[in-house]
């Protein structure tokens, strides 16, 4: 399979972490990954894209920032053309798996572990918005009652 056909997306910090567990996918796939830059990230063994860091605390200025996240998003959907989009959350990589629902794509996303029994605000979003929704614990199945128990990935 071509490069970047699989887009295998997430947030820094934990999300990130998350998608590293994937790493086996990711070569096999021959995936790139789309994350913010942090320094653990440019340390990326794997072929990675950049989004710029936001966070709501930024004030007013959030709403610019994710504007451009939005953007650079397209930028990188249309520069690959991927056929599945795998993400792990949160809010920089909606976007991503936007495009990829609005293009007809698969879009595959795995609510975080941190989650035991209450759903995160990113995922209940992606719960609508994803062709697959992986939990990773069986409690979640009250609250997302057609995700799929994927277990956990650590």
């Amino acid at each position: 399979m071509k490069k970047g056909k699989v887009l295998f997306c997430s947030s820094a910090g934990g999300h990130y972490t998350e998608l590293l567990q994937l790493s086996h996918l990711i070569e096999k796939y021959h995936g790139v990954i789309v994350t913010e830059k942090t320094k653990i990230s440019q340390d990326s063994v794997f072929p990675t894209e950049y989004l710029m860091y936001c966070s709501k605390n930024d004030g007013w200025i959030y709403i610019f920032e994710y504007l451009y996240v939005w953007l650079i998003s397209f930028i990188y959907f249309m520069k690959y053309n991927p056929k599945v989009i795998v993400s792990t959350g949160v809010h920089s990589t909606i976007p991503m798996c936007v495009y990829g629902r609005l293009f007809g794509r698969k879009v595959i996303y795995i609510e975080t572990v941190a989650n035991v029994h209450s759903p995160s605000m990113s995922g209940k979003l992606m719960y609508k918005i994803a062709t697959d929704f992986y939990i990773q614990w069986e409690e979640l199945l009250e609250v997302y009652p057609n995700a799929i128990v994927g277990g956990c990935l650590f």
